[in-house]
């Protein structure tokens, strides 16, 4: 059996690098809040490989969140940003898929990121996790990525895409890492 801990840090990780490559590659325009129409096969792409890992965050989040598989408050910390995170992602997959612009998905992105800013903040004050300032840390990143996707998106502005997939492949870093120490640690590898 699959710990949920494990596939949620990977799979976040995963999305955080789609993410950080499609901010690069999409001929993304913000003033008309689409994709030019000589990049619809690769915003296709995208949006089949963002919304397949929303999916699976979303599940896994609300399965965390409804099975209660860890002790304490942990449910609500993991659970409660693998499903926020789910529905963005998968937001962002519909809007992609429809071609219907992503400056509205950035609000629900950075609201997404004011509630890891909370967990992070929850995590070093009262010592959640084992390591709590690496993990505030990862939800440090995420919430940075998702409080730079509102002027990446709203801008015509290729440094900004440029400077949200810098933060988005920095905000992967530190989950593939977390899903790295989850599965050698669960796998008794450590």
């Amino acid at each position: 059996m699959v710990n949920p801990l494990d596939s949620m840090a990977w799979d976040i990780g995963i999305s955080a690098v789609l993410l950080g490559i499609a901010a690069l590659r999409l001929p993304y325009k913000a003033s008309s809040g689409s994709v030019e129409n000589e990049g619809r096969n690769l915003r296709l792409g995208f949006a089949t490989a963002i919304g397949a890992s929303g999916l699976y965050l979303f599940i896994n989040g609300i399965a965390i969140s409804l099975t209660g598989p860890f002790p304490g408050v942990y449910p609500i910390l993991f659970g409660g940003v693998s499903s926020l995170g789910g529905l963005v992602l998968l937001a962002t997959s519909i809007a992609l898929f429809l071609n219907a612009g992503l400056s509205a998905v950035s609000y629900f992105a950075f609201v997404a990121g004011l509630y890891a800013v909370v967990d992070a903040y929850a995590m070093v004050r009262i010592r959640l996790t084992r390591t709590p300032e690496l993990s505030a840390l990862a939800y440090l990143a995420f919430a940075a990525a998702a409080f730079l996707s509102v002027p990446a998106t709203h801008l015509d502005n290729k440094w900004l895409r440029r400077l949200f997939a810098v933060f988005a492949f920095l905000f992967a870093i530190p989950w593939l890492y977390e899903g790295v120490l989850f599965t050698l640690g669960h796998l008794g590898a450590t």
